[in-house]
C-alpha cells in the first residue's frame, strides 16, 4: 500500500488538497489507480489525471524498492499509523514519511526547541528539563537540528526515552551533516518524521512548515533559548494558534540568546522555573522533595563547600576564601563533589553546582 501513498503523491501537481480529495473519495491510494479516466477528470484536472493514468506498475514498484532501501514507511491520512493530533486540522500533509517506530502520539508529549548556538547555560537547563520530562515519561519532540533540539535528542536517548525528530528535508537527507550519527541512534528507539518526498533538500522555506508539524504532535512547546528571530518563536506561534501551552524558559535580559524567550513570557508564554510547572498542567503531582538539597548526605566538610558553591560560577579562589581550607584539601572537595555529579568545573577554575 505505502508505494501507492508514495507513488500518487509525488506525481507533479498533486498537493496535498488533491491527495486527500482523491483518497478520500476512493477509499485508498491504490484505488486512485484503478479509477476510470472520466471520474479522475471530475476530481483533478484534466493534466493530473493523466498523469496518474499514465503511471506505470515499474514506477510503483521501484517507488517501493526506494523505501525498502532507506529503511523508510509512508503513510496518509486513511493510516492507521498517521498521527491522531493531525487528523483535526486539514493544516497538516496527508502523507508522512518515517524511519524507526511508528509515531504513536500521546498526551504526554512536549517539544523542546530552541537557538542552534546556545549558552552553556541554554544547554544545562534544556538538559536538566529534558532528564525530569523523560523520567515522568514524557516523549520529546524537536526538529533534529544544532543546538538546542540537538541537546533534546541526546539527552532523551541517554536517559532511555522516546524522542521523535521532525525532518525539514527529505527522510533519506541527514541534516545537519554532524547529526547524521545522532539521527541513526533516534531509529533505533525512537522515529524521525518528514512530510516532504525523498531526497528534498532542506530549504530554507521547509522549515517553518517543519515547525508546525513539532507544534502539532506536542502537547506543550517548551522554549529554552531563542533570539529575538529564532525559528523556535515560529513553533511557539504555531502552538499557540493550535491551542497548545508554550513554556519559556527565563534568561539574562543582556543574553542574545534569552532575548526572544524573555519576549515570550512578557507576551503571556508560561514562564517555567523547574520541572514543576509543565507537570502540574498534566496534573502530575512533583514528589521530589523540593529541599533536597538540604537533605543530601555528605561528610560535613564535603557539604560546607557545597553549601558555598551557588547556581552562579565562583573562582577556585573565593571558594577557598570561604572555605578557609588549605588548596590541596579543597581541590580533593571539588573534585569529589564533581565526580558524583554535584557540581561542574567552568574554563578558568570556576565551579558551579548542577543540583
Amino acid at each position: 500500500m505505502e508505494e501507492y501513498i508514495y507513488t500518487l503523491y509525488s506525481i507533479k501537481g498533486i498537493g496535498p488538497v488533491h491527495y486527500s480529495k482523491l483518497v478520500k473519495y476512493f477509499g485508498s491510494a491504490e484505488k486512485v489507480f484503478d479509477a476510470p479516466l472520466s471520474t479522475l477528470k471530475n476530481l483533478v484536472p484534466d493534466n493530473i489525471a493523466l498523469k496518474i493514468k499514465n503511471t506505470s506498475k515499474d514506477d510503483i514498484a521501484q517507488n517501493l524498492k526506494s523505501l525498502e532501501e532507506s529503511k523508510s514507511k509512508c503513510i496518509d491520512l486513511l493510516s492507521e499509523e498517521y498521527p491522531e493530533p493531525f487528523r483535526l486540522h486539514e493544516m497538516f500533509p496527508p502523507v508522512l514519511f518515517y524511519r524507526g517506530k511508528s509515531p504513536l502520539i500521546t498526551s504526554k508529549s512536549i517539544a523542546v526547541v530552541g537557538t542552534r548556538t546556545p549558552t552553556r547555560y541554554g544547554v544545562e537547563v534544556a538538559a536538566k528539563f529534558i532528564s525530569d520530562l523523560v523520567e515522568n515519561g514524557f516523549m520529546i519532540i524537536s526538529g533534529g537540528a544544532r543546538g538546542i533540539d540537538t541537546v533534546a535528542h541526546k539527552t532523551a536517548l541517554q536517559k532511555g526515552g522516546y524522542t521523535i525528530a521532525v525532518l525539514g528535508c527529505g527522510i533519506d537527507v541527514h541534516y545537519p551533516p554532524e547529526n547524521r550519527s545522532l539521527l541513526q541512534e533516534i531509529v533505533k528507539s525512537g522515529t524521525i518524521l518528514s512530510e516532504f518526498l525523498p531526497r528534498t533538500k532542506p530549504l530554507k522555506e521547509n522549515f517553518p512548515r517543519r515547525n508546525r508539524l513539532i507544534a502539532g504532535l506536542s502537547s506543550g512547546v517548551l522554549v529554552v533559548e531563542a533570539g529575538d528571530k529564532s525559528g523556535a518563536l515560529i513553533t511557539a506561534r504555531w502552538a499557540l494558534e493550535l491551542g497548545k501551552e508554550v513554556y519559556a524558559v527565563p534568561g539574562p535580559i543582556n543574553s542574545p540568546m534569552s532575548r526572544g524567550t524573555n519576549q515570550l513570557i512578557r507576551d503571556g508564554a508560561k514562564m517555567v522555573l523547574g520541572i514543576e510547572d509543565i507537570l502540574e498542567d498534566f496534573g502530575i503531582g512533583l514528589e521530589v522533595a523540593k529541599n533536597e538539597v538540604q537533605e543530601i548526605e555528605l561528610p560535613p566538610t564535603v557539604k560546607k563547600i557545597f553549601e558555598i558553591i551557588t547556581y552562579e560560577p565562583l573562582s577556585f579562589d573565593e571558594i577557598l576564601a570561604k572555605s578557609k581550607l588549605c588548596t590541596p584539601d579543597l581541590l580533593a572537595i571539588l573534585f569529589e563533589l564533581e565526580v558524583d555529579g554535584f557540581i561542574t568545573e567552568l574554563p578558568g577554575k570556576y565551579y558551579k553546582r548542577k543540583i
